[in-house]
Protein backbone atom coordinates (compact mmCIF):
# COMPACT_ATOMS: atom_id res chain seq x y z
CA UNK A 1 0.00 0.00 0.00
CA UNK A 2 1.44 3.17 -1.23
CA UNK A 3 1.91 6.00 1.86
CA UNK A 4 -0.26 9.14 2.17
CA UNK A 5 2.20 12.49 1.87
CA UNK A 6 0.72 15.77 2.73
CA UNK A 7 3.19 18.28 0.63
CA UNK A 8 3.02 21.86 2.10
CA UNK A 9 3.79 24.44 -0.46
CA UNK A 10 3.12 28.51 -0.28
CA UNK A 11 0.67 29.18 -2.26
CA UNK A 12 1.07 30.40 -6.36
CA UNK A 13 1.40 28.58 -9.73
CA UNK A 14 2.80 25.38 -9.71
CA UNK A 15 4.46 25.15 -13.06
CA UNK A 16 8.21 24.00 -14.31
CA UNK A 17 7.37 27.08 -16.78
CA UNK A 18 7.21 29.83 -13.91
CA UNK A 19 9.74 30.82 -11.12
CA UNK A 20 12.38 29.16 -10.03
CA UNK A 21 10.37 28.29 -6.71
CA UNK A 22 7.35 26.87 -8.08
CA UNK A 23 10.01 25.01 -11.18
CA UNK A 24 11.10 23.19 -7.65
CA UNK A 25 7.65 22.60 -6.21
CA UNK A 26 6.77 21.00 -9.78
CA UNK A 27 9.48 18.70 -9.87
CA UNK A 28 9.48 17.69 -6.40
CA UNK A 29 5.71 16.85 -7.41
CA UNK A 30 5.85 14.63 -10.34
CA UNK A 31 8.85 12.55 -8.82
CA UNK A 32 6.68 11.63 -5.78
CA UNK A 33 3.96 10.87 -8.02
CA UNK A 34 5.70 8.90 -10.40
CA UNK A 35 7.27 7.25 -7.32
CA UNK A 36 4.17 5.77 -6.18
CA UNK A 37 3.17 8.20 -3.39
CA UNK A 38 -0.35 9.49 -2.79
CA UNK A 39 -0.36 13.42 -2.25
CA UNK A 40 -2.18 15.45 -0.30
CA UNK A 41 -1.34 19.40 -1.05
CA UNK A 42 -1.59 21.82 1.41
CA UNK A 43 -1.10 25.78 0.28
CA UNK A 44 -0.43 27.70 2.76
CA UNK A 45 -1.50 31.66 2.25
CA UNK A 46 0.97 33.22 4.35
CA UNK A 47 0.44 36.76 5.73
CA UNK A 48 2.69 38.02 2.79
CA UNK A 49 1.94 35.81 0.09
CA UNK A 50 -0.30 35.80 -2.90
CA UNK A 51 -3.72 34.75 -2.54
CA UNK A 52 -4.92 31.20 -3.06
CA UNK A 53 -6.13 30.76 -6.47
CA UNK A 54 -7.60 27.28 -7.92
CA UNK A 55 -6.31 28.03 -11.28
CA UNK A 56 -2.33 27.82 -9.81
CA UNK A 57 -2.56 24.43 -9.61
CA UNK A 58 -4.23 23.03 -13.08
CA UNK A 59 -0.78 21.83 -13.94
CA UNK A 60 -0.43 19.51 -11.25
CA UNK A 61 -4.32 18.22 -10.31
CA UNK A 62 -3.64 14.82 -11.98
CA UNK A 63 -0.32 14.26 -9.30
CA UNK A 64 -2.74 15.16 -6.13
CA UNK A 65 -5.58 13.30 -4.40
CA UNK A 66 -6.78 16.91 -2.80
CA UNK A 67 -5.63 20.65 -2.68
CA UNK A 68 -6.33 22.18 0.82
CA UNK A 69 -5.98 26.19 0.84
CA UNK A 70 -4.91 27.09 4.51
CA UNK A 71 -4.32 30.89 5.95
CA UNK A 72 -2.26 30.56 9.55
CA UNK A 73 -3.35 32.78 11.81
CA UNK A 74 -0.40 35.64 12.90
CA UNK A 75 -0.24 36.13 16.50
CA UNK A 76 1.88 39.37 17.24
CA UNK A 77 4.66 39.29 20.04
CA UNK A 78 3.63 40.97 23.17
CA UNK A 79 6.03 42.85 24.49
CA UNK A 80 8.33 42.14 27.94
CA UNK A 81 10.09 39.65 29.61
CA UNK A 82 8.79 36.74 27.51
CA UNK A 83 10.21 38.49 24.39
CA UNK A 84 13.61 38.49 25.64
CA UNK A 85 13.06 35.11 26.95
CA UNK A 86 11.98 33.79 23.10
CA UNK A 87 14.66 35.53 21.71
CA UNK A 88 17.06 33.32 23.66
CA UNK A 89 15.66 30.22 24.04
CA UNK A 90 12.90 30.21 21.44
CA UNK A 91 14.52 31.76 18.26
CA UNK A 92 11.38 30.29 15.84
CA UNK A 93 8.89 31.71 18.32
CA UNK A 94 10.51 35.18 18.62
CA UNK A 95 10.93 35.69 14.22
CA UNK A 96 8.12 33.63 13.07
CA UNK A 97 4.43 34.91 14.71
CA UNK A 98 2.95 31.98 12.58
CA UNK A 99 4.46 29.68 15.22
CA UNK A 100 1.53 29.35 17.43
CA UNK A 101 -0.57 26.86 19.21
CA UNK A 102 -4.09 27.18 16.94
CA UNK A 103 -1.96 26.51 13.63
CA UNK A 104 -0.10 23.77 15.15
CA UNK A 105 -3.43 22.31 16.06
CA UNK A 106 -4.49 23.08 12.90
CA UNK A 107 -2.36 20.95 11.33
CA UNK A 108 -2.39 17.83 14.11
CA UNK A 109 -6.26 17.72 13.22
CA UNK A 110 -5.40 17.36 9.29
CA UNK A 111 -2.76 14.94 9.60
CA UNK A 112 -4.73 12.50 11.75
CA UNK A 113 -8.02 13.43 9.32
CA UNK A 114 -6.30 12.67 6.45
CA UNK A 115 -4.30 9.61 7.60
CA UNK A 116 -1.16 11.26 6.66
CA UNK A 117 1.90 9.00 6.98
CA UNK A 118 4.87 11.77 5.85
CA UNK A 119 4.37 15.52 5.57
CA UNK A 120 7.04 16.86 3.24
CA UNK A 121 7.54 20.66 3.17
CA UNK A 122 8.69 22.57 0.85
CA UNK A 123 10.45 25.87 1.37
CA UNK A 124 11.66 27.48 4.91
CA UNK A 125 8.48 28.76 6.69
CA UNK A 126 6.40 25.49 5.62
CA UNK A 127 9.28 23.27 7.25
CA UNK A 128 9.16 25.46 10.29
CA UNK A 129 5.29 24.99 11.18
CA UNK A 130 5.81 21.22 10.23
CA UNK A 131 8.52 20.74 12.48
CA UNK A 132 7.17 22.81 15.75
CA UNK A 133 3.76 20.90 15.39
CA UNK A 134 5.35 18.31 16.76
CA UNK A 135 3.64 15.51 14.26
CA UNK A 136 3.90 12.34 15.30
CA UNK A 137 4.85 11.09 11.99
CA UNK A 138 8.18 11.85 9.93
CA UNK A 139 8.60 15.32 8.29
CA UNK A 140 10.51 16.02 5.40
CA UNK A 141 11.90 19.41 4.80
CA UNK A 142 12.86 20.85 1.01
CA UNK A 143 15.46 22.84 1.34
CA UNK A 144 15.77 25.78 -0.95
CA UNK A 145 18.67 27.42 0.67
CA UNK A 146 20.33 29.37 3.60
CA UNK A 147 18.87 32.45 4.30
CA UNK A 148 21.22 33.58 6.57
CA UNK A 149 23.50 33.20 3.91
CA UNK A 150 21.63 35.41 1.68
CA UNK A 151 21.10 38.27 4.91
CA UNK A 152 24.73 38.84 4.63
CA UNK A 153 25.08 39.53 1.05
CA UNK A 154 23.13 41.83 1.35
CA UNK A 155 24.72 45.65 0.94
CA UNK A 156 22.74 47.57 3.97
CA UNK A 157 22.79 45.55 7.07
CA UNK A 158 21.62 47.75 10.67
CA UNK A 159 22.26 45.94 13.58
CA UNK A 160 19.16 45.10 14.43
CA UNK A 161 18.71 43.48 10.72
CA UNK A 162 22.34 41.36 11.70
CA UNK A 163 20.89 40.22 14.97
CA UNK A 164 18.16 38.94 12.97
CA UNK A 165 20.32 37.03 10.80
CA UNK A 166 21.91 35.68 13.43
CA UNK A 167 18.75 34.32 15.19
CA UNK A 168 17.66 32.86 11.85
CA UNK A 169 20.83 31.44 11.68
CA UNK A 170 20.12 29.70 15.33
CA UNK A 171 16.38 28.84 13.66
CA UNK A 172 17.24 26.99 10.28
CA UNK A 173 20.11 24.94 12.31
CA UNK A 174 17.35 24.14 14.62
CA UNK A 175 15.14 23.01 11.73
CA UNK A 176 17.22 20.86 9.97
CA UNK A 177 18.14 19.26 13.36
CA UNK A 178 14.83 18.51 14.46
CA UNK A 179 13.09 16.91 10.98
CA UNK A 180 13.84 13.39 10.20
CA UNK A 181 15.30 14.14 6.58
CA UNK A 182 16.36 16.79 4.45
CA UNK A 183 16.03 16.93 0.65
CA UNK A 184 18.07 19.97 -1.22
CA UNK A 185 19.30 20.86 -4.83
CA UNK A 186 22.62 21.70 -4.00
CA UNK A 187 25.14 18.83 -3.38
CA UNK A 188 27.37 21.56 -1.32
CA UNK A 189 24.49 22.25 1.17
CA UNK A 190 23.17 18.79 1.24
CA UNK A 191 26.77 17.89 2.88
CA UNK A 192 26.31 20.79 5.23
CA UNK A 193 22.75 19.98 6.18
CA UNK A 194 24.23 16.62 6.98
CA UNK A 195 27.22 17.95 9.51
CA UNK A 196 25.11 20.02 11.37
CA UNK A 197 22.43 17.60 11.95
CA UNK A 198 23.84 14.11 11.45
CA UNK A 199 20.98 13.08 9.79
CA UNK A 200 19.69 11.69 6.71
CA UNK A 201 19.89 14.55 3.54
CA UNK A 202 19.48 13.67 -0.21
CA UNK A 203 20.74 15.88 -3.37
CA UNK A 204 17.77 16.03 -5.93
CA UNK A 205 18.36 18.62 -8.51
CA UNK A 206 15.58 20.47 -9.58
CA UNK A 207 14.36 18.36 -12.74
CA UNK A 208 12.51 19.33 -16.26
CA UNK A 209 11.00 17.62 -19.11
CA UNK A 210 13.15 17.46 -22.36
CA UNK A 211 12.25 19.36 -25.06
CA UNK A 212 13.95 19.58 -28.52
CA UNK A 213 14.33 23.38 -29.46
CA UNK A 214 12.79 24.48 -32.29
CA UNK A 215 14.70 27.34 -33.59
CA UNK A 216 17.86 27.41 -35.26
CA UNK A 217 20.75 28.39 -34.10
CA UNK A 218 21.97 31.91 -34.48
CA UNK A 219 25.23 32.73 -36.83
CA UNK A 220 26.88 34.82 -34.08
CA UNK A 221 25.81 33.15 -30.78
CA UNK A 222 23.30 35.67 -28.30
CA UNK A 223 24.28 35.63 -24.75
CA UNK A 224 21.53 34.74 -22.79
CA UNK A 225 20.90 35.91 -18.88
CA UNK A 226 17.63 33.56 -17.76
CA UNK A 227 15.91 34.30 -14.60
CA UNK A 228 13.82 37.28 -12.72
CA UNK A 229 15.12 39.96 -10.63
CA UNK A 230 13.18 38.59 -7.85
CA UNK A 231 16.09 36.83 -7.06
CA UNK A 232 19.28 37.72 -5.19
CA UNK A 233 21.80 35.41 -7.36
CA UNK A 234 20.10 36.74 -10.56
CA UNK A 235 19.85 40.38 -9.69
CA UNK A 236 23.18 40.88 -8.64
CA UNK A 237 25.01 38.71 -10.30
CA UNK A 238 23.65 40.44 -13.90
CA UNK A 239 24.63 43.71 -12.78
CA UNK A 240 28.40 42.31 -12.29
CA UNK A 241 28.28 41.20 -15.58
CA UNK A 242 27.13 44.32 -16.57
CA UNK A 243 29.86 46.46 -14.86
CA UNK A 244 32.74 43.74 -15.41
CA UNK A 245 32.16 42.06 -18.36
CA UNK A 246 29.91 42.99 -20.78
CA UNK A 247 31.50 46.54 -22.21
CA UNK A 248 34.80 44.27 -22.83
CA UNK A 249 32.84 41.55 -24.97
CA UNK A 250 30.68 44.25 -26.63
CA UNK A 251 34.01 45.59 -28.05
CA UNK A 252 35.70 42.53 -29.18
CA UNK A 253 31.91 41.64 -30.92
CA UNK A 254 30.35 44.83 -31.51
CA UNK A 255 27.36 42.92 -33.43
CA UNK A 256 26.59 41.02 -30.03
CA UNK A 257 23.19 40.92 -28.35
CA UNK A 258 22.57 40.26 -24.65
CA UNK A 259 18.90 38.69 -24.12
CA UNK A 260 17.70 38.94 -20.60
CA UNK A 261 14.57 36.96 -19.79
CA UNK A 262 12.61 37.35 -16.58
CA UNK A 263 10.69 39.74 -14.32
CA UNK A 264 12.60 42.80 -14.15
CA UNK A 265 10.06 43.87 -10.99
CA UNK A 266 12.45 43.76 -8.57
CA UNK A 267 15.41 44.72 -10.21
CA UNK A 268 17.07 48.28 -9.10
CA UNK A 269 17.12 51.63 -10.78
CA UNK A 270 20.83 51.22 -11.32
CA UNK A 271 20.18 47.88 -12.82
CA UNK A 272 17.97 48.99 -15.29
CA UNK A 273 20.02 51.56 -16.28
CA UNK A 274 22.72 49.61 -17.26
CA UNK A 275 20.11 47.34 -19.50
CA UNK A 276 19.08 50.77 -21.23
CA UNK A 277 21.44 49.71 -24.10
CA UNK A 278 20.78 49.19 -27.76
CA UNK A 279 22.61 45.87 -27.57
CA UNK A 280 20.32 44.38 -24.90
CA UNK A 281 17.11 43.15 -25.19
CA UNK A 282 14.47 42.29 -22.03
CA UNK A 283 12.13 40.37 -22.84
CA UNK A 284 10.67 40.17 -19.10
CA UNK A 285 8.78 36.82 -18.43
CA UNK A 286 8.29 34.20 -21.33
CA UNK A 287 6.73 31.33 -20.46
CA UNK A 288 7.50 29.10 -23.48
CA UNK A 289 11.14 29.08 -23.66
CA UNK A 290 10.70 27.30 -27.26
CA UNK A 291 9.94 30.62 -28.53
CA UNK A 292 13.39 32.18 -27.59
CA UNK A 293 15.96 30.23 -26.83
CA UNK A 294 18.32 29.35 -29.75
CA UNK A 295 20.52 25.97 -29.49
CA UNK A 296 23.75 26.95 -29.13
CA UNK A 297 23.91 30.37 -28.07
CA UNK A 298 26.03 31.31 -24.64
CA UNK A 299 24.16 31.14 -21.65
CA UNK A 300 25.72 32.59 -18.63
CA UNK A 301 25.29 32.52 -14.94
CA UNK A 302 27.25 35.17 -13.18
CA UNK A 303 26.63 35.03 -9.73
CA UNK A 304 30.07 34.46 -7.53
CA UNK A 305 28.91 32.75 -4.44
CA UNK A 306 27.65 29.46 -3.66
CA UNK A 307 24.43 29.74 -2.18
CA UNK A 308 20.86 27.61 -2.83
CA UNK A 309 20.90 26.41 -6.22
CA UNK A 310 20.57 27.39 -9.48
CA UNK A 311 16.74 26.29 -10.31
CA UNK A 312 17.31 27.12 -14.07
CA UNK A 313 20.61 25.95 -14.56
CA UNK A 314 19.11 22.86 -16.28
CA UNK A 315 17.38 24.59 -18.46
CA UNK A 316 20.91 25.63 -20.13
CA UNK A 317 21.53 21.86 -20.89
CA UNK A 318 18.24 21.26 -21.95
CA UNK A 319 17.88 24.25 -24.97
CA UNK A 320 21.64 22.90 -25.92
CA UNK A 321 22.82 26.10 -25.04
CA UNK A 322 26.46 26.78 -23.79
CA UNK A 323 26.80 27.34 -19.70
CA UNK A 324 29.62 29.73 -18.83
CA UNK A 325 29.37 30.27 -15.11
CA UNK A 326 31.69 31.11 -12.41
CA UNK A 327 32.88 27.85 -10.09
CA UNK A 328 31.25 29.14 -7.12
CA UNK A 329 27.74 29.60 -8.77
CA UNK A 330 27.33 26.18 -9.68
CA UNK A 331 29.32 24.18 -6.83
CA UNK A 332 25.74 23.16 -5.81
CA UNK A 333 25.80 20.55 -9.35
CA UNK A 334 28.59 17.78 -9.52
CA UNK A 335 27.42 17.26 -12.65
CA UNK A 336 28.69 20.48 -14.44
CA UNK A 337 32.38 19.27 -15.49
CA UNK A 338 34.75 22.24 -16.79
CA UNK A 339 35.56 21.89 -20.70
CA UNK A 340 33.14 18.48 -20.64
CA UNK A 341 29.84 20.22 -20.80
CA UNK A 342 30.67 23.73 -19.75
CA UNK A 343 32.61 26.38 -19.37
CA UNK A 344 33.54 27.60 -15.84
CA UNK A 345 35.54 30.61 -14.41
CA UNK A 346 37.16 31.44 -11.26
CA UNK A 347 36.40 35.19 -12.15
CA UNK A 348 34.27 37.41 -13.84
CA UNK A 349 37.65 38.62 -15.84
CA UNK A 350 38.00 35.10 -17.04
CA UNK A 351 34.60 34.87 -18.14
CA UNK A 352 35.13 37.98 -19.70
CA UNK A 353 38.06 36.52 -21.99
CA UNK A 354 36.34 32.47 -22.43
CA UNK A 355 32.99 34.78 -24.02
CA UNK A 356 35.15 36.52 -26.04
CA UNK A 357 36.86 33.37 -27.21
CA UNK A 358 34.03 30.78 -27.75
CA UNK A 359 32.36 32.58 -29.90
CA UNK A 360 35.04 32.14 -32.41
CA UNK A 361 35.11 28.78 -32.11
CA UNK A 362 31.55 27.50 -33.62
CA UNK A 363 32.81 23.48 -33.26
CA UNK A 364 33.41 24.29 -29.82
CA UNK A 365 30.28 25.38 -29.36
CA UNK A 366 28.63 22.32 -30.38
CA UNK A 367 30.36 20.11 -28.74
CA UNK A 368 29.43 21.64 -25.68
CA UNK A 369 25.67 22.23 -26.22
CA UNK A 370 25.59 18.30 -27.22
CA UNK A 371 27.50 17.57 -24.06
CA UNK A 372 25.67 19.42 -22.16
CA UNK A 373 22.65 18.07 -23.48
CA UNK A 374 23.56 14.27 -22.92
CA UNK A 375 24.16 15.41 -18.92
CA UNK A 376 20.48 16.45 -19.01
CA UNK A 377 19.10 13.60 -20.02
CA UNK A 378 20.98 11.56 -17.56
CA UNK A 379 20.83 13.70 -14.44
CA UNK A 380 17.86 16.18 -14.87
CA UNK A 381 14.91 14.42 -15.97
CA UNK A 382 12.15 13.11 -13.48
CA UNK A 383 12.68 9.52 -14.12
CA UNK A 384 16.46 9.64 -13.60
CA UNK A 385 15.48 10.81 -9.75
CA UNK A 386 12.66 8.81 -9.18
CA UNK A 387 14.31 5.63 -7.35
CA UNK A 388 16.77 7.57 -5.49
CA UNK A 389 14.10 9.68 -3.96
CA UNK A 390 11.66 6.69 -3.47
CA UNK A 391 14.59 4.42 -1.44
CA UNK A 392 15.72 7.40 0.89
CA UNK A 393 11.45 7.75 1.48
CA UNK A 394 11.26 4.20 2.47
CA UNK A 395 14.16 4.35 5.04
CA UNK A 396 13.19 7.68 7.13
CA UNK A 397 9.87 6.08 7.21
Amino acid sequence: MSKNILFIVNTGTISSNENGGASVYYSHLEILHKAGFKIQLLAVEWSNSILYKKEDYIEIQHMVDAIIPFKPEVELPKKGIARIIDAIISPEIFEYYFINRKNTFFLNELVLKKSVDIVWSEWRWAGLLAWYSKLKIPVIYAHHDWEYKLAKLRSKRTFFGRFHTFQKKRVEFKLVKGVEGCISGSVTETKEIIQISKKKALYIPTTYKEVTPKLLPNSIPNIIHLGGMGTTANRLGLERFLDVCWGKVKKKHPSIKLIVIGSLKQASNTLLEKLNDSNIECLGFVKDLLEVMHPQDIHIIPWEYNTGTRTRLPLVLNYEQVLVATKESVKAFPEIKDKQNAILCNILDEMTLNIINIIKHKNRIYELSKAGKETFIEKFTCNSNVEKLKTFIEKIS
